[in-house]
């Protein structure tokens, strides 16, 4: 390594030459408060990503921090919450038939989109057949008809608050 060796495009991060203690302490100053991305060798996307994060969690935050109780006379948060599941329950389609799409487009060698359509049609009723399983659960849950578990806490949570649920780290 040499003296002036840039760390980045820029040349705002370098080595800096020789010196004595003040000499880096002067160097150090003349560095931005804020450090860009490339100070890290990243992108310059990465700080989108980093304040679209941050502000995902100061978002959630702020949800999290709202009334779980209503006021006398409105629908109760557990009322809110089965009303959303039943109407998502409604609309989910039924699964694909798999066995007439096997049919139509049987696996072959030559054909490998058939392997894909029927692999991904196994997926997709797997999703929906969870989906459902999950709904019928939160609302006997909220019921107290079964244990409310993690995981349906986490449900019920991001249905009430209008959210995309995302099932916790485990």
């Amino acid at each position: 390594m040499s003296d002036e060796y840039n760390y980045s495009k820029s040349g705002i991060y370098k080595s800096p030459p020789r010196g004595d203690q003040l000499d880096y302490i002067n160097y150090i100053r003349t560095l931005p408060l804020n450090p860009a991305p490339e100070a890290f060798g990243l992108h310059e996307n990465a700080e989108i990503t980093t304040a679209q994060n941050e502000v995902r969690t100061l978002l959630e935050t702020i949800l999290s921090m709202q009334p779980r109780s209503t006021a006398k006379g409105a629908r109760s948060r557990e009322e809110i919450i089965t009303e959303i599941a039943t109407n998502i329950e409604k609309k989910t389609p039924a699964p694909f038939d798999y066995e007439t799409v096997y049919k139509a487009y049987p696996t072959d060698y030559k054909e490998s989109m058939n392997t894909v359509l029927v692999q991904e049609i196994i997926k997709y009723n797997n999703l929906l057949n969870e989906m459902k399983k999950t709904l019928i659960e939160v609302k006997k849950a909220l019921k107290g008809e079964v244990v409310m578990s993690e995981e349906l806490e986490f449900l019920a949570n991001s249905l009430h608050d209008n959210q995309v649920h995302k099932a916790p780290c485990t």
